[in-house]
C-alpha cells in the first residue's frame, strides 16, 4: 500500500516536472495606439453657451451638423470619412485665432509685403485693345484709397435670356445696342454758309458697326432740327437756312452731334467674350450699373462693375464691401499672389464700416480716428495736433498707437488682462 502511494507521488511530481518544462504560448502585446485628431476630439468637454451646447468634440456644433450633412450627401464612409473629419478638425484648429491677437497688424503686413511684387501691368481683353482693366498695382491703389472713379471702367454683363445666349449673331447684335451712340458717331457734317445750306451724310461704316437704324435716325434730325430736311437717297440729308444767324446754326449742329440714337449712357466699347464656364459675357470699356441691370435681356443677379462707389450707390454698401473683397483678391490672384481671404475681408470691414467706402488715406480712415495721437501718426502731424489743441481734444490712450507714443503697455495679447496677486496666500 507504501508503495504504490510512493509510485503515485513519483508520477505526479514526473508530470509537474515536465508541465513546467513545456514552453507557454507567447501572447501578442496590444500596439500603442496613436490619438487621432478625432480620438483627441472624443476627449474634450462640451462647451456651453447660454445654457445651450455651442461646442462638441472640438468644434462648434453647427459645423459638425453641417459636416454630418455633407458626409451623408457624398456618402463617404468608413477610413475616407475617418480621413476627412481629421482634415477638417485641422483646418478648424489652424483657423482659430488667440484671444488678443493683434489682427490688424497682421493684415498690414500680409497685404503690404507682396504688395511690393506688383507691377504696372494694363489687362487687354482678347479682340478689342479698346476694352482694358487695369490689374497691377494701379487697381490695388485705386482700391485702397476708395477712389470715386476707376481708371478703366469696365463692366461684365451676363444675359439670361437662352435664345440670344444660344445664337452668336443674336448675342452680338444685342450687345453692339448696348453701345452709346450719339449722332455726331456716325454722320459727317458739311456746312456750306455761303448757300446757306449743311449737309448731313452717314458713315454707313459706323452705321452698320453699331447696328443703328438709319431710319430712325433721319426722324430725329428732323425733330431736332426743326424743319424736314431735303433727302438724298439713304446716305444724306439737306438743311437750307435762310435768314438765321450764323452762331444759332452752329448751336444746334452741335446739340445735334451730341443727342443720344441708342445704348446706354457712358458704355462706348464692348467686346463678346466667355467665362470660366464657356458662358458667353460682355465686357464693356465704361460702366452704367443702374442702367444696365434694369433691362429685361440682362441677369441682373451677376452682372457686376469694377466702379466701387457705384456698387455702392446702386445695391447697398454690403455689396459693396463684397465688391472690395473680391477685386482687390482678384487683383493678387492674377499677379500670382497669395494672401488669405480673412485679411482682405478685414480690410473691406474697416473702409466700410460707417456706410460709404472710405479709402486708407489722410481724408477717409485717417481723419475718422477718435485719438489725435492716431491722427498725428499717419500724416500732416502738426496740422492735427494744432487742430487737436485748439478745440481741447482729450487723448485717452485708447489705441496701439497712442499708448507706442507715450510709452505704455499696448492692449493687445498679454497686455489685455490685469494681474492681480492675492493677499491670503
Amino acid at each position: 500500500m507504501a508503495a504504490k502511494k510512493k509510485e503515485t507521488k513519483e508520477k505526479t511530481t514526473k508530470s509537474e516536472k515536465a508541465s513546467k518544462k513545456e514552453p507557454k504560448p507567447k501572447v501578442a502585446k496590444p500596439k500603442a495606439v496613436k490619438k487621432t485628431a478625432k480620438a483627441k476630439k472624443e476627449e474634450v468637454e462640451p462647451v456651453y453657451l447660454q445654457g445651450e451646447l455651442f461646442e462638441k468634440d472640438g468644434m462648434p456644433v453647427k459645423i459638425m451638423e453641417d459636416i454630418d450633412a455633407v458626409i451623408a450627401e457624398i456618402k463617404v464612409t468608413g477610413k475616407e470619412k475617418e480621413k476627412l473629419l481629421e482634415r477638417v478638425y485641422k483646418h478648424y484648429e489652424d483657423t482659430l485665432v488667440e484671444p488678443g491677437e493683434a489682427v490688424g497688424i497682421i493684415t498690414a503686413q500680409s497685404l503690404g509685403e507682396p504688395g511690393t511684387q506688383l507691377t504696372l501691368r494694363t489687362k487687354h481683353y482678347a479682340g478689342a485693345a479698346e476694352v482694358s482693366v487695369g490689374s497691377g498695382i494701379q487697381r490695388v491703389e485705386e482700391i485702397v484709397d476708395g477712389r470715386s472713379k476707376a481708371k478703366y471702367p469696365s463692366m461684365t454683363i451676363y444675359v439670361k435670356d437662352e435664345e440670344i445666349k444660344k445664337d452668336p449673331k443674336k448675342m452680338d447684335k444685342f450687345a453692339k445696342n448696348l453701345i452709346d451712340v450719339r449722332i455726331g458717331d456716325i454722320v459727317k457734317i458739311t456746312e456750306e454758309f455761303a448757300k446757306n445750306k449743311v449737309t448731313i451724310t452717314f458713315d454707313q461704316e459706323a452705321v452698320d458697326e453699331r447696328n443703328v437704324d438709319v431710319e430712325d435716325v433721319f426722324d430725329k434730325i428732323d425733330k431736332h432740327m426743326k424743319k424736314d430736311g431735303k433727302r438724298k437717297g439713304k446716305e444724306a440729308v439737306e438743311f437750307v437756312f435762310k435768314n438765321e444767324p450764323l452762331l444759332k446754326i452752329k448751336r444746334t449742329l452741335n446739340k445735334l452731334k451730341a443727342l443720344r440714337i441708342q445704348g446706354v449712357r457712358g458704355i462706348d466699347k464692348i467686346i463678346v467674350s466667355h467665362d470660366e464656364n464657356n458662358e458667353p459675357v460682355i465686357k464693356t470699356r465704361g460702366t452704367n450699373l443702374k442702367t444696365v441691370i434694369k433691362i429685361d435681356e440682362v441677369d441682373g443677379s451677376r452682372t457686376t462693375t469694377n466702379d466701387l462707389k457705384e456698387i455702392s450707390k446702386v445695391l447697398g454698401i454690403e455689396a459693396g464691401r463684397i465688391s472690395v473683397v473680391n477685386e482687390l483678391s482678384g487683383v493678387l490672384r492674377e499677379n500670382g499672389i497669395a494672401v488669405d481671404i480673412r485679411h482682405i475681408m478685414l480690410l473691406g470691414d474697416l473702409m466700410c464700416w460707417d456706410g460709404d467706402i472710405r479709402g486708407i488715406v489722410r481724408t477717409g480712415i485717417a481723419r475718422q480716428k477718435a485719438s489725435p495721437f492716431a491722427r498725428a501718426s499717419f500724416e500732416e502731424t502738426v496740422k492735427h495736433l494744432l487742430d487737436a489743441a485748439f478745440t481741447g481734444e482729450i487723448e485717452r490712450l485708447e489705441g496701439v498707437v497712442e499708448n507706442i507714443i507715450v510709452g505704455q503697455p499696448i492692449k493687445v495679447g498679454t497686455g489685455r488682462v490685469n494681474l492681480i496677486m492675492s493677499g491670503k496666500k
